[in-house]
């Protein structure tokens, strides 16, 4: 797996880095392409700093609803620490960073094993309607809608609502119980309980495509507000889904350029690409400041992260 990573990668990169200078040559060199407005990519990265805040905070929401406790700081800190797993090809060792630091933090195996799973699965599930917005209002009119496009979107919104009712989330926790090792009863949590978390992932994920959309303009690339703010959050459910691709690398991106194209046809050559990359390392970099204040917030250096890990182990 780790070898088609790699190489799925390389051509996503080969292809959209070949778009870009293609680009750039059309529009007659970078300076001619490119329309940097510093105050609105001030004001992205100020919006993509609340986004990384309220994605901290999810785990602390998710513990609770669990029947655990850490606060928004250790919440905050083990959701960053963690997120060095999605680098590695499998998508699983995420969760599973998060259940050992969980563990190491104090919770017991019932809360973090049912908060690693149900944080794994909103994030994972909230494709299908970010997906069904950016078809049903691509700005092309509704002549052009495909026929059947707006019952597959409510399928899948039905899906998504579906899944976390509390048989089928029970069936799922036991199930990241055997992966991760552990044993021990999940806490019955309620429907209402369950379907609470919906509306605030998908708060944080509309504020990052937000962030996104305000940074494409910062670079000249103007996208109707709506769906503009939900191209971002589809890529990055997309490149989540591609589980030979380490967090998404490539991925991500191509998706990010097909929407773009979708939304904004007449869209300068070469505008999307450079998008695409710029908000991969936009975010990047916002995700490792981060994972640098994680540490102390979490109480720990970098040279014990691996012994937290251990104390923290996969096994009861």
């Amino acid at each position: 797996m780790a070898v088609l990573g790699v190489a799925f990668i390389a051509l996503s990169m080969w292809f959209l880095g070949g778009s870009l200078v293609a680009g750039v040559q059309e529009a007659g060199g970078l300076g001619n392409l490119l329309e940097f407005n510093i105050p609105l990519f001030v004001l992205s990265s100020v919006l993509l700093a609340g986004h990384l805040a309220m994605a901290g905070y999810t785990w602390d929401l998710v513990t609770r609803t669990a029947g655990g406790r850490l606060g928004f700081v250790r919440g905050f800190a083990i959701h960053f620490l963690s997120q060095v797993g999605k680098y590695v090809p499998g998508k699983v060792w995420a969760a599973m960073g998060k259940y050992s630091l969980s563990r190491n933090a104090g919770l017991t195996s019932a809360p973090d094993r049912s908060g690693a799973c149900s944080g794994n699965g909103v994030h994972s599930h909230r494709l299908p309607s970010h997906n069904h917005s950016i078809d049903a209002l691509s700005g092309r009119g509704g002549r052009d809608r495909l026929p059947g496009r707006d019952r597959h979107g409510s399928g899948g919104c039905l899906v998504l609502i579906a899944s976390v009712h509390p048989f089928l989330f029970g069936q799922a926790g036991q199930a990241c119980g055997e992966v991760m090792k552990t044993r021990g009863e999940l806490r019955e949590c309620s429907y209402r309980e369950m379907l609470g978390l919906l509306p605030v992932y998908a708060a944080v994920f509309l504020f990052l495509g937000i962030a996104f959309w305000v940074l494409g303009l910062s670079f000249g690339l103007v996208m109707p507000f709506f769906p503009g703010i939900l191209v971002y959050p589809a890529a990055m459910g997309i490149g989540y889904l591609a589980i030979f691709a380490p967090g998404g690398l490539g991925a991500r991106e191509l998706t990010t350029v097909w929407l773009i194209h979708l939304i904004v046809p007449g869209c300068d050559p070469g505008l999307a690409e450079l998008t695409a990359l710029v908000g991969r390392i936009w975010i990047t970099i916002g995700e490792l400041i981060a994972f640098g204040v994680s540490f102390p917030m979490y109480g720990i250096r970098p040279s014990t992260f691996r012994e937290a890990f251990s104390r923290g182990k996969l096994s009861n």
